[in-house]
């Protein structure tokens, strides 16, 4: 089994932004237990029983404290409810609640909207919450909703863009609670799913019933991390004994890591 360290592997980069001095943009990512707030002076989690914006839980004053009015534009990223990814030419949107129900549960107080990508290949179904629309609807005057796969999905298609081979990849991104796998063959995604883990076990039963399923051979396609973080650091150090082909795709312009974001990798990718 493989057990060089994994410094040895090459270090891959995602896009540079021109502006070395970007803050992050007003967003909230939501999720089932609280909340993620990133403006222009403060980026923290916060849990739904001590601030709700559903239920307006004293989220006036908090928005007023941060000095945010309803001409601010934020960007809503739902994490709060799978997404499943459909070819646009296989797409039917009177059929969307057949198609999502052989994914997940359908909830009754939600509603199913889909996300286009960037590249107009992908349609990315889910289901919303009907309560955040109307509620976020009364603090501003413009936002702009996606899923969270949307955005990882145009991101990592602007980096194979950028690092271009028709190599098989494997990109993972890393969560509190799941993780988030892309298979692309050179520009073309072949595979996402997502998993629960708790632990190292989980994390490799999943991976590697992926890999069986789809017939990879081992070491025969890039297996690249989303970011690097000490909280994971068990996970890398775990695969690197079952895989040589280990990398990590890093942010040139990275600006904070929070550890509190149940998704670190949002903490920097807008």
């Amino acid at each position: 089994m493989k057990s060089a360290p994994m410094e040895t592997g090459q270090q891959y980069l995602m896009p540079k932004n021109n502006n070395n001095n970007i803050k992050p943009k007003l967003s909230f990512h939501l999720f089932n237990d609280g909340f993620f707030f990133s403006s222009f002076t403060e980026s923290n989690y916060f849990l739904f029983e001590d601030l709700n914006p559903l239920v307006k839980k004293g989220f006036n004053e908090f928005l007023k404290f941060n000095e945010i009015n309803k001409d601010n534009e934020p960007d809503i990223i739902l994490f709060d409810n799978p997404s499943m990814f459909i070819p646009s030419d296989l797409f039917d949107f009177e059929n969307s609640e057949n198609f999502l129900s052989n994914y997940t549960d359908i909830r009754s107080d939600h509603q199913i909207i889909h996300d286009n990508t960037e590249d107009k290949k992908i349609k990315i179904l889910y289901q919303r919450n009907t309560k955040i629309e109307l509620t976020f609807g009364e603090y501003f005057n413009e936002i702009n909703y996606n899923h969270y796969t949307t955005i990882l999905y145009d991101h990592l298609k602007k980096y194979i863009k950028l690092n271009y081979d028709n190599k098989l990849k494997l990109f993972v991104n890393l969560q509190r609670n799941q993780f988030d796998l892309f298979l692309f063959k050179g520009q073309d995604l072949l595979v996402y799913n997502s998993f629960p883990h708790s632990n190292n076990d989980d994390f490799l039963y999943y991976l590697f019933a992926l890999i069986e399923q789809h017939d990879l051979s081992i070491n025969s396609f890039d297996i690249l991390f989303l970011e690097k973080y000490e909280i994971f650091k068990s996970y890398y150090l775990t695969i690197n004994n079952f895989h040589e082909k280990v990398g990590f795709i890093e942010n040139n312009d990275k600006l904070i890591e929070n550890i509190n974001h149940p998704s670190p990798y949002f903490t920097n990718i807008l």
